[in-house]
């Protein structure tokens, strides 16, 4: 669904036509794999090229509607591009934060959009934690996930893009694959098939897929220990790369939630590698004309293996890979 309300005091140029993003059937890869339905969901049709500009929407209007005159994020660059960008037509200064090692792209584009760039000695997790003192201690709102008030608005941000699949399709698809991090667009997307099903739109939800690095994240390395319970893993036990950045992590911060969603879905999880994310957005842009990042097409890299499993001739073979990310990085053309 499009979300085109806009901040009456927005700066020109700055699009909040988000959502109804690019959803296309596979022509040319689907024949190369088992399914013979497959769907391509590009959230890179977002204003600043992410699924990031649906969850920034909805905290930012929880922001305003609080009182805050700014606030504070920890990126690797997405998320920190996508509130900087927004949060202008809001009233609200962003502060992002974002670890001094990593090897975003984005910086230029949030240091134009108005961001307050903070780089931070650590992880990402301890620059998700020194950045949300940081905003209680300065009153702004904390953007991060893993709290209660901004993970709720952003859940419903996600449920977006299953609404729109829902739509397209006129029924639930067999399985979604979404890539993995902290794993709240893939408990948002999962809860938005939640909500239609318990509404009564339709008889079930879709086997959630969760794609994830096999850098190491405590998502899908507990969904394949069989715990119900999520359980980080040791910091000095993830290989972080320039490719698998957005997806390693040794705490996710909305795991619990991703974790439930996999079970309740009676899901499936693997691990993809640096070699096969970059295989698989090279196959997407040659074979499908779609530009993402190599950690986006993690989703299309783990339909191609979990496609082996599903019996043939059975709706259970519509699947949708979620792609939440385009590539090249470059400031977005204002829609009109």
């Amino acid at each position: 669904m499009e979300d085109s309300e806009e901040p009456p005091d927005k700066p020109p140029g700055i699009s909040y036509r988000i959502g109804n993003t690019p959803f296309v059937r596979s022509r040319n890869i689907a024949s190369s794999i088992e399914p013979r339905r497959l769907y391509l969901k590009f959230e890179g049709g977002n204003p600043t090229g992410t699924q990031k500009d649906r969850a920034s929407l909805a905290c930012l209007r929880q922001a305003k509607e609080m009182d805050y005159d700014a606030l504070a994020i920890a990126t690797c660059g997405n998320f920190g591009a996508s509130l900087a960008y927004l949060a202008r037509g809001f009233g609200l200064t962003a502060h992002v934060y974002i670890p001094a090692n990593y090897h975003t792209e984005r910086m230029d584009e949030i240091a134009n959009f108005g961001g307050i760039i903070h780089r931070v000695e650590g992880t990402y997790e301890d620059v998700v934690h020194y950045s949300s003192v940081e905003a209680k201690d300065s009153g702004w709102y904390d953007a991060n996930p893993g709290g209660d008030v901004n993970t709720k608005a952003s859940l419903e941000g996600y449920a977006g893009i299953a609404y729109e699949i829902y739509m397209s399709l006129g029924h639930v698809p067999g399985a979604v694959a979404v890539p993995v991090g902290n794993g709240t667009t893939f408990s948002g997307v999962y809860y938005g098939f939640k909500v239609l099903y318990d509404e009564g739109e339709t008889e079930g939800v879709p086997r959630m897929i969760a794609a994830s690095t096999s850098g190491g994240n405590p998502i899908v390395k507990s969904f394949l220990s069989g715990r119900r319970i999520i359980e980080d893993l040791p910091p000095t036990a993830i290989k972080e790369t320039s490719l698998n950045e957005p997806l390693v992590s040794w705490h996710s911060f909305d795991g619990q939630l991703a974790l439930d969603a996999l079970w309740e879905s009676n899901g499936w999880a693997t691990y993809v590698s640096d070699r096969e994310l970059i295989e698989s957005a090279r196959n997407l842009a040659r074979e499908e004309g779609l530009l993402v990042l190599p950690a986006s097409a993690s989703s299309l890299a783990a339909l191609t293996r979990y496609a082996k499993y599903v019996p043939r001739g059975t709706e259970a073979e519509t699947f949708v890979a979620v792609l939440t990310a385009r590539k090249p990085y470059a400031r977005p053309r204002p829609r009109v």
